[in-house]
């Protein structure tokens, strides 16, 4: 294992998984020196194991293939799905986000041009890579690419043990590397 030491960075991201990788490309992209921490020695977290797609409405995909839906009908499902006690602002926004977040999957290299219909929706929404397969290893794969490319560092075997506040926010981690604190 890589023993790792020190360092500055502008953004220091705890978790490799989908959203921390995402999170990692788009700093990256906006100028930032990211490091991203990751226990585990691979990338991916629950991500690895997502299996069915992701599900967007409006789409460029869905444009492409003739498939009518809408942001409303994908809200309604996922409100239904949820038994109407989801927090409706954040499913909102989820929602409306959705095509932008394919388009912008698409954009770094991912395959997202399969679409089918899943339980709980009324329309096919799910995307996923050409042929149905898993789409989680898939994006990771492409994030993890992006990441790298864009000039993240994503250590591994790195735990984050503690956060270092300063003036109300964290200011700096504690990481464990091959036993010892830096």
């Amino acid at each position: 294992k890589k023993a790792y030491k020190n360092a500055v960075c502008d953004i220091a991201i705890v978790g490799a998984g989908g959203a921390g990788l995402s999170a990692a490309v788009e700093a990256s992209l906006r100028g930032a020196h990211v490091i991203v921490l990751e226990k585990r020695g691979l990338a991916g977290g629950n991500t690895n194991y997502a299996t069915g797609g992701l599900n967007a409405s409006e789409t460029s995909v869905q444009q492409k293939l003739g498939i009518q839906d809408s942001n409303e009908q994908y809200y309604e499902d996922t409100m239904k799905g949820g038994k109407n006690i989801n927090d409706a602002a954040l499913v909102r926004n989820m929602v409306n986000l959705s095509a932008e977040t394919v388009d912008w999957l698409i954009s770094l290299g991912a395959d997202l041009s399969d679409v089918g219909k899943m339980a709980g929706s009324t329309n096919p929404r799910t995307h996923r890579p050409k042929g149905g397969g898993a789409v989680g290893g898939h994006l990771v794969d492409v994030l993890k690419k992006a990441a790298e490319d864009s000039g993240v560092e994503i250590r591994y075997d790195s735990p984050v043990t503690d956060l270092i506040v300063k003036n109300g926010g964290v200011h700096s981690v504690k990481v464990e590397s091959n036993g010892k604190i830096y």
